[in-house]
């Protein structure tokens, strides 16, 4: 469990600092912003989905 909990935790931060670099080296236009926006929203739902599935099947 703490492995799985270092590399979550080594995930985000790795995204967060390249993410941050990105937007440094090359920022985004609004039309890449919004679109950028709704796919992010589709996928963070479809992660709650399924956590909310594992939840159940354990539960």
């Amino acid at each position: 469990m703490h492995k799985m909990s270092c590399f979550i935790k080594g995930t985000l931060v790795g995204f967060a600092v390249g993410a941050a670099v990105g937007v440094m080296t090359d920022p985004l236009s609004d039309r890449e912003r919004r679109k950028i926006s709704k796919k992010t929203e589709g996928i963070f739902r479809n992660i709650g989905s399924v956590m909310d599935n594992i939840i159940d099947i354990f539960h």
